[in-house]
């Protein structure tokens, strides 16, 4: 397994991309990250949620407005990670079909943006949705990739014990354990 290099450009997939926890916490983070120049310049970022009808411009539209409202000032160089490095693939009703065009947009991103396939799964949805969305990925073989490949799991991680050995026991069969990350906020 190959270790991640924090200098190395990836795709981040964010599931839940059209949610509150995007807006809030992770947009204003990403755009900090990338103005310290703590993630490498080619990085992209493709929100997924389930509006197959939401598009990049309008995605990049709310993206500019959360950012604004974390008091991140408007300005070119904004504009520009807005315009050229956020993206949006609608995920519908999750089907195998669904997956597969999220996978064949993925790969179309770091062709045409020459990132090395190396990619980061961010799970920002309600914990029901976890299992069904972690099949989903193994089902569809996202999550192995020409790089590496990591999954982040977002808030609690299972209800009590019994729960959470079950959502483990499912990571397990598609990631390895250096491939997951868990985080609580």
């Amino acid at each position: 397994m190959n270790k991640v290099d924090s200098r190395q450009s990836c795709l981040i997939v964010i599931f839940g991309a059209t949610g509150d926890l995007m807006d809030r916490k992770l947009l204003p983070a990403l755009y900090q990250l990338m103005y310290d120049r703590l993630l490498p310049a080619r990085c992209q970022v493709l929100g997924v949620g389930r509006d197959e009808q939401f598009t990049d411009e309008r995605f990049r539209m709310q993206a500019r407005v959360a950012l604004d409202k974390a008091d991140l000032a408007d300005s070119p160089q904004l504009r520009r990670w807005c315009d050229t490095c956020l993206h949006f693939q609608g995920l519908g009703a999750g089907t195998a079909a669904d997956f597969a065009r999220l996978g064949a947009r993925m790969t179309e991103l770091e062709r045409a943006c020459g990132l090395p396939g190396n990619r980061i799964l961010y799970l920002a949805l309600p914990p029901g949705a976890f299992p069904a969305t972690i099949e989903a990925l193994g089902e569809g073989g996202l999550n192995r990739s020409r790089g590496w490949t990591r999954l982040v799991i977002e808030k609690p991680f299972g209800r009590d014990l019994a729960s959470a050995q079950h959502l483990n026991a499912l990571v397990h069969r598609y990631f390895a354990e250096d491939q997951v990350y868990r985080i609580d906020h």
